[in-house]
């Protein structure tokens, strides 16, 4: 009972304490829940902008790619979040592709980011500078400083890849293209325009029954301005070849499709070709000088054009070089060095430049005795049958004197046993051009007459050099002559010339034709003077003789 009676207390004085009102101040306390700031220092690393385009000449040309790069690195103590670059440009170039918005990984506290912008120019870049400035913008404001770049520019410069030469020879040691002996056609292949273009191949389209040894399609990759590539083509004609020529196609193209060439080129069967050795030359926006890669010297190519033709003028050119096929006691070195070259390059000028019919000029290569003095006679003829007549004659090859030191002009089968009566006497070839009653008769002697030759020679063998006796010009005759006394006739290797033709037709080519034969004289006796002591630390003197008929106006006749 008296448990009860507690409880009930109890429970009446909390019934009691909750009806009353009952007031209160608690004292004030407050909180900061904002997260701490640590903010990023973002700096450019020193020297680490870098400007890189594909040939790493510092410019971008059109076409071609390149990349702006730099390092960002973060000083500060907080990590750098949501970087963005933006790329401004404030000049007036076309033909640009470049990246100009670009997000940036987080950066974080004394760490770094390699940024790279990719730029690229197409066809229709123009030639300038860039301005440009790279800003590294930060979220809250807290960029990196700007990056200010200039780089130039260049609008597209065309490449332009020719079929600048080509040359036949034998690959059998031979001189003569015949049908079932392999030959070969030396290319040259080169980018003479002014930018690198790549995707380069050739391809040579041959005739019928023409089979080509090492394929007929070559590539060749890509080439730079100036850069030149040779080819060697080798082919062989078989015993079902009915043609007289075989003709070859060649096609360059490159990765453009648009700057390449072609060009023929043809052999005839039974053709003698060189058997010298081919000695070739070879080579900021300045334009690049391009010095084209020949197989050929500079003057036998662009050969000047007369179209006047002079019908009256007759010619016999002979060019002598290949002495050994008709004498086996001889030694190579006893061949006359570049004299077919010699006389068909003259043959060149003297129907292109000279103003001489085709069928007026008679060339002969490599000729006998009987040979010589059959052609010789038939000038004679020929001039005698036309009385406004002019003739030339031209010799390339060997000369010897005889025991009495008279001059001779030396057949390939004729030496020093024979030379009196196999060998063209000069006095006699002087008198029967001058009987045949020309208006004007023109000799150019390629040759020397001392017992020398070309470097080597049939006498200088011996260690015998002679002062051969001077001969007398008759008639209306001007006889120009290559060396003089002792001195031989030296080959000029680099041009594939003797000194003496070659600056013979350098002067003809600069002239067109168009030169006195006083200036003619003076500037082969000073060229070849000035060019022998040069190249070969030996002199060689041209002179020209008169004939006392015609001493009072030889200085003024030309053949323009």
């Amino acid at each position: 009972m008296k448990k009860l009676i507690l409880i009930l207390s109890i429970l009446s004085y909390f019934l009691s304490a909750k009806s009353q009102n009952i007031t209160g101040v608690s004292k004030a306390y407050s909180f900061n829940i904002q997260k701490k700031i640590i903010p990023p220092i973002l700096v450019v690393k020193e020297g680490s902008v870098k400007f890189s385009d594909n040939d790493h000449n510092g410019r971008l040309d059109a076409y071609e790619s390149a990349k702006l790069s730099f390092v960002i690195q973060n000083i500060g103590e907080g990590p750098a979040y949501g970087l963005k670059s933006f790329v401004e440009i404030s000049s007036n170039i076309t033909g640009l592709e470049i990246e100009k918005n670009q997000l940036i990984n987080t950066i974080y506290s004394g760490n770094s980011e390699y940024v790279s912008i990719p730029i690229r120019a197409n066809q229709f870049l123009s030639t300038g500078k860039v301005n440009m400035v790279i800003n590294v913008k930060e979220p809250n404001g807290l960029d990196c400083n700007p990056i200010e770049v200039s780089f130039n520019t260049l609008q597209f410069q065309e490449p332009k890849i020719e079929i600048v030469d080509g040359v036949f020879s034998t690959a059998n040691g031979s001189d003569m293209f015949e049908k079932k002996n392999p030959a070969k056609l030396n290319l040259v292949i080169q980018n003479t325009g002014q930018s690198k273009t790549d995707g380069i191949f050739v391809e040579i389209a041959s005739p019928n029954d023409v089979i080509p040894l090492n394929g007929n399609s070559f590539s060749i990759g890509s080439l730079s301005p100036g850069e030149s590539y040779r080819i060697p083509f080798d082919f062989i004609a078989t015993n079902n070849f009915s043609k007289e020529s075989v003709n070859f196609s060649v096609v360059a193209k490159e990765g453009y499709g648009k700057y390449g060439s072609s060009r023929n080129f043809s052999v005839k069967i039974h053709q003698k070709l060189d058997a010298s050795k081919l000695v070739v030359q070879s080579d900021q926006f300045k334009q690049t000088q391009i010095k084209r890669d020949y197989l050929t010297s500079d003057v036998d190519r662009e050969i000047p054009k007369n179209d006047r033709k002079y019908s009256y003028r007759y010619a016999l050119v002979i060019g002598n070089e290949d002495y050994t096929s008709k004498q086996t006691n001889l030694s190579q070195e006893v061949n006359v060095a570049f004299a077919r070259n010699d006389a068909n390059s003259f043959k060149n000028y003297l129907i292109s430049t000279l103003g001489f019919e085709k069928e007026h000029v008679m060339v002969i290569n490599d000729a006998t005795s009987a040979e010589m003095n059959r052609e010789i006679d038939l000038l004679v003829r020929l001039a005698k049958n036309d009385p406004k007549s002019e003739i030339v004659f031209y010799y390339a090859g060997h000369g010897l004197p005889d025991d009495n030191k008279f001059p001779y002009l030396l057949p390939v089968d004729v030496s020093t046993i024979n030379l009196t009566t196999g060998g063209i006497s000069l006095s006699k070839l002087n008198s029967k051009l001058a009987n045949s009653n020309a208006k004007k008769i023109t000799i150019f002697l390629d040759a020397c007459f001392s017992g020398g030759g070309r470097d080597q020679g049939l006498l200088a063998a011996r260690g015998v050099k002679i002062n051969p006796k001077e001969q007398t010009s008759l008639g209306n005759m001007i006889v120009f002559a290559s060396s003089s006394g002792e001195e031989r006739s030296l080959p000029y290797d680099e041009k594939q010339h003797g000194f003496f033709t070659y600056f013979l037709l350098k002067k003809l080519k600069e002239t067109k034709g168009s030169v006195n034969f006083f200036e003619l004289s003076k500037y082969l006796e000073k060229e070849v003077v000035r060019s022998t002591l040069i190249n070969k630390k030996l002199q060689q003197t041209p002179h020209t003789n008169i004939s006392p008929k015609v001493k009072d106006t030889w200085k003024t006749w030309s053949f323009r």
